[in-house]
């Protein structure tokens, strides 16, 4: 591997993308936590145990309200601009090459390690925006194209939250002992019955790509290409439109965490309703704004790019470290926390694990240039030289 190196022979990196990145790859697992330590169809619900405490009550709302998909659609708008850099810096060919390859280490993790994969589908989805040249598209374009496609992705829930009216009784309800336990041997049991159990989930979720994960992820990749072009990602909204979106998206998502409460929570309201999308966006772009104006404050831009910076640069790495490392602990080391723990120790076990990765990076970069799945990628993919066009490309 390259030794350490910042800087590039055109420019310097522009670390907001980074930090931005960061950010992104260590909030996804405040979300996450929850999947990997809960049978996979209640990994986004409340009510599935038989008593639900009122801290879990508190901290599940506080994670609609700020958690739920807003760093998954950040690493989307973030996953766009990859696509558009490394296109213009180093052609189609190679980002083709490393999309397969992207694609073919989602499809290792999906099959043999957890079911929450999101590998696949952006490299799915990234080469089906390649191969349609959004890319190529202009700025005004770019929004178009990506406002269709994110209506498009709107549908299914629409259509999903009516049904949710007429569901009698709620989808969601608490599990039995004895079920809890079936689940707890079965996710906790023999290896391969979960790879069959596996199998079914994925198949499911290829059918929830085709119908509504696809649109999404274009529309917010496009977006994030759009972004880039106009030069947002270098100077961000206003400090009043940043506290507009922030405020926008808490009323939005206020709004369904007070339906939850009114149905019981047995709906999954969080991730069911069209208009959390929509939340989703506004605060993931008022978080990223909110970090572009930190360049402005010297003493916390350079924590952030003494500390966030390292992680979106190992971004790769991290993500699949989070899966080894969660479904070892609760299937492997301490199968009894499987399906058992409330969501402060679920909570407290991922931040835990954030700060060890905050550590481990700032360590690992001060030795080597790029995370060690990154490099590996990138000679798989066969990266070619190149004079550097945009230093930012990753």
């Amino acid at each position: 591997m390259q030794q350490a190196s910042n800087t590039s022979t055109t420019g310097q990196r522009l670390v907001q993308l980074d930090i931005i990145r960061g950010l992104a790859i260590l909030g996804i697992l405040l979300i996450n936590i929850f999947a990997f330590a809960s049978p996979p169809d209640y990994s986004h619900s409340l009510i599935w145990q038989q008593s639900v405490s009122t801290l879990d009550t508190l901290l599940f709302n506080l994670q609609t309200m700020l958690f739920s998909g807003r760093f998954l659609t950040l690493f989307n708008l973030l996953f766009g601009v990859s696509l558009l850099l490394i296109a213009q810096k180093y052609g189609e060919a190679y980002l083709n090459r490393r999309l397969q390859w992207l694609a073919i280490f989602g499809l290792i993790h999906i099959s043999f390690i957890w079911f929450g994969d999101i590998l696949l589908w952006y490299a799915l989805t990234g080469l089906l925006v390649l191969k349609q040249g959004y890319h190529k598209l202009d700025s005004a374009a770019l929004w178009r194209k990506g406002a269709l496609l994110f209506a498009i992705s709107l549908i299914m829930p629409a259509l999903f939250s009516l049904y949710l009216l007429l569901a009698t009784p709620p989808p969601q309800q608490p599990l039995t002992a004895e079920l809890l336990m079936a689940q707890q041997q079965l996710w906790t049991g023999p290896y391969l019955t979960q790879l069959t159990e596996m199998l079914w989930h994925n198949l499911l979720m290829l059918v929830g790509f085709a119908l509504t994960l696809y649109w999404l992820m274009a529309a917010l990749m496009l977006f994030g290409m759009a972004l880039y072009n106009s030069g947002w990602f270098r100077q961000g909204y206003s400090g009043r439109r940043t506290t507009l979106l922030l405020l926008a998206s808490l009323t939005i998502s206020g709004t369904t965490a007070v339906l939850d409460h009114l149905t019981g929570y047995g709906y999954d309201l969080g991730i069911m309703l069209p208009w959390e999308q929509i939340s989703a966006l506004l605060m993931a772009l008022a978080f990223a704004s909110a970090l572009i104006n930190a360049q402005h404050k010297p003493g916390l831009c350079r924590w952030l790019q003494g500390w966030l910076a390292p992680c979106g640069r190992m971004a790769f790495t991290l993500y699949l470290s989070q899966s080894l490392l969660m479904v070892l602990l609760f299937k492997v080391f301490k199968p009894d926390w499987f399906a058992s723990l409330d969501r402060l120790s679920l909570l407290g076990i991922a931040v835990a694990t954030i700060i060890l990765q905050l550590l481990f990076c700032r360590w690992y970069l001060k030795h080597y240039s790029q995370g060690p799945l990154e490099w590996l990628w990138r000679r798989l993919s066969k990266q070619p030289v190149t004079s550097i066009v945009h230093p930012d490309a990753s």
